[in-house]
C-alpha cells in the first residue's frame, strides 16, 4: 500500500509492481506527480512545468531509480546547454556542463589571489563525491565501523556548514557568494546549510551535468504510473488516506476518506512526514506507543519544514530565447546569500535571490512557434502568507490576490531589469503560485518544497530514514533521506521499497 502519488510514492509503487508485489497507490488529487506535474493555459497554447528546472541524466544519478522502476527506456532526458548563467553587478558568467576544471579556471582568472583556495575547495567537494559514490551497505556493521577510515573527507565535514567549509579556503566575499550560488536549490544559506549536503549535490551536478526531462516532468510521472498499472498495480486517484491503522504496534492498513479499509502488510507513505504521523497517531494516545516510538515522534517535532516558493510562469508572444542566452539564470544582486535568504523569508522580490529560467533554451520546439516559456521565481518563507491562510481556504481571496499580483509584478520587473529587456510588453499569459498554492495542491506543511530543512541535525546521512519505529510503516519523499529534488525523491522511493522487502524477508 502506497499513500501519495508524488515521485517518492510512484517510485516505491513501481518498484513493488516490477517485482511482482500486489500494490495499491492512493492519491488525493486527480493527477499524479506531486510537484512533478504540468498545467496548461490559453487553450493549451502554453504548457508549464510546475517545478522542474534541471535534474541528473538518465545515464547518471537517475539511472538506477529509473531502471528499478522499469522505465529507463520510457524517459528521455536532454542535456542543457550549460550548467548555469550567473549575473552579478560585476560579471555575467556561463558555467559549462560537466567541466569543473573550466569553472576553476574562470574563477581563478577573476580572482587570481584566490587561486589556491579555489583549487582546494573544488578538490574538497569532488573528493567528497568520490567517497559518497563508493559502495556502502547501511545494514553492515563493518561498513559503519570503518566509515571514518574509508571516507575520511565525508567524516571530517559531517559537522560543518557550507560557511565553515568556505572559511577554510576562500576569504573574498564575492567569490564566496559565487561558490554558494546553488544554495537556493537546497533551501538554506551557507551559515545554516549542511556543508556535506551542498558538497555532494553541487559536485555531482557539476560533474554529471544538468538535464531536462522531455517533453515535461509530467512524462516522468506518467511513465511511472503506466509501469505500475502494466504490472497489475492499482492507482486510485481522488482517494485520500485518512488514517493509518495500527494494531499491537504493527501497521495493518489504511482507511480512506470514504471509509474504505484497505488492508496491507506494509504501508509506504509519500505524504509529508508530519501528515503521516498525524494519520498514524490521530486516534491513538501517545502512551500506547513504546518508548522508542515516543522518542521518535518527539524528535520529529524538532525539525522544521523547508522554505517554500513564489513562482511566476510567463507565456510570451515572441521567441526571446533567440535574443537571451542561458537556460538557468541566477541573479546575485548583492554577493550576500545571507541577506538574500532573509529577503526570501520575507518574500521580498527586491531583496531575495532570483532565478529566471528560459525553457526554450532547453531544447528546440519547447514552445509553439513565435512564443516562449519563461519562469521567474524566488524562495519564500511562509510567515508573510500566514495572515491570508484562513481566508484563503475559506474562499475569501481578494486581499491575497492583490498581494500575489503585487509580488508577481515586482518579480517580472526585476527579470526585465537584469535578464530580458522589454519583458513586460511580451507577456501573453501569466500565472503565479505562492506557499498557499503549494499547500492547496500538495498538503505540504507551510508549502514546503524540500521536505524538512537540510539543517545540520537532519541532512543526508543523519536525515530521517525510510524506516520508522512502527512495524510495517515506511517513508518515501523529500522529507526523508536523501532530501528534496527529483532524483532524491525517486531514490527515497526505491530505498523504502528495499527496506520493506528486507523486513518482510527477515
Amino acid at each position: 500500500m502506497v499513500i501519495g502519488g508524488g515521485l517518492g510514492g510512484l517510485s516505491a509503487a513501481a518498484h513493488l509492481a516490477e517485482y511482482g508485489f500486489p500494490v495499491t497507490l492512493v492519491e488525493q488529487h486527480d493527477i499524479l506527480g506531486g510537484y512533478a506535474t504540468t498545467f496548461e493555459r490559453d487553450d493549451g497554447n502554453y504548457t508549464f512545468d510546475v517545478s522542474l528546472h534541471a535534474t541528473m541524466s538518465a545515464n547518471g544519478g537517475l539511472r538506477e531509480s529509473l531502471k528499478g522502476a522499469s522505465i529507463l527506456d520510457k524517459v528521455e532526458t536532454v542535456e542543457l546547454p550549460e550548467l548555469c548563467r550567473i549575473i552579478t553587478p560585476d560579471h555575467d558568467l556561463i558555467w559549462p556542463q560537466r567541466n569543473p576544471e573550466a569553472i576553476i579556471k574562470q574563477l581563478s582568472n577573476l580572482f587570481p589571489d584566490q587561486t589556491q583556495g579555489i583549487q582546494g575547495f573544488f578538490e574538497e567537494i569532488m573528493g567528497i563525491l568520490d567517497e559518497a559514490i563508493k559502495p556502502f551497505n547501511p545494514d553492515s556493521w563493518i561498513d559503519k565501523l570503518i566509515f571514518p577510515i574509508t571516507r575520511r573527507k565525508m567524516w571530517a565535514i559531517r559537522n560543518k556548514t557550507l560557511a565553515n567549509v568556505l572559511d577554510e579556503y576562500i576569504n573574498d566575499t564575492k567569490l564566496r557568494s559565487l561558490l554558494s550560488i546553488y544554495w537556493p536549490y537546497y533551501g538554506l544559506p551557507p551559515s545554516k546549510l549542511s556543508g556535506f549536503y551542498y558538497a555532494i549535490a553541487t559536485s555531482a551536478y557539476m560533474r554529471f551535468g544538468g538535464h531536462y526531462i522531455k517533453n515535461r516532468s509530467q512524462d516522468l510521472s506518467d511513465a511511472l504510473m503506466d509501469s505500475i498499472e502494466a504490472k497489475n498495480g492499482r492507482v486510485m486517484l481522488g482517494s485520500e488516506a485518512e488514517r493509518i491503522v495500527i494494531e499491537d504496534e504493527t501497521v495493518t492498513g489504511v482507511i480512506l476518506d470514504n471509509g474504505e479499509h484497505l488492508k496491507a502488510r506494509g504501508v509506504i507513505s509519500n505524504a509529508s512526514v508530519p501528515a503521516t504521523m498525524k494519520m498514524l497517531t490521530g486516534n491513538n494516545e501517545p502512551v500506547k506507543f513504546n518508548s522508542r516510538a515516543t522518542k521518535y515522534l518527539k524528535n520529529l517535532d524538532t525539525y522544521r519544514p523547508s522554505i517554500s516558493s513564489f513562482i511566476v510562469w510567463l507565456g510570451l508572444n515572441q521567441e526571446v530565447h533567440r535574443k537571451v542566452k542561458g537556460y538557468e539564470i541566477w541573479i546575485d544582486r548583492d554577493y550576500d546569500p545571507e541577506k538574500a535568504y532573509q529577503g526570501c523569508l520575507a518574500c521580498d522580490p527586491n531583496k531575495a535571490g532570483l532565478l529566471v529560467t528560459l525553457y526554450d533554451n532547453a531544447y528546440k520546439g519547447y514552445s509553439n512557434p513565435g512564443t516562449s516559456t519563461v519562469v521567474v521565481m524566488m524562495l519564500s518563507g511562509y510567515e508573510p502568507w500566514r495572515r491570508f491562510e484562513d481566508d484563503y481556504f475559506a474562499g475569501r481571496k481578494d486581499a491575497y490576490y492583490k498581494q500575489k499580483e503585487r509580488i508577481a509584478k515586482a518579480l517580472i520587473e526585476e527579470a526585465e531589469k537584469w535578464v530580458i529587456p522589454g519583458l513586460s510588453s511580451m507577456i501573453e499569459v501569466m500565472e503565479a503560485a505562492t506557499p498557499l498554492t503549494n499547500i492547496n495542491y500538495t498538503s505540504n506543511p507551510e508549502g514546503a518544497i524540500y521536505g524538512y530543512e537540510q539543517s545540520m541535525d537532519n541532512a543526508y546521512m543523519t536525515r530521517v530514514d525510510q524506516r520508522t519505529p512502527f512495524k510495517g510503516l515506511y517513508l518515501a519523499s523529500a522529507w526523508t533521506k536523501p532530501g528534496g529534488g527529483y532524483q532524491p525523491c525517486l531514490q527515497s522511493g526505491a530505498d523504502a521499497f528495499k527496506a520493506l522487502i528486507k523486513d518482510l524477508v527477515d
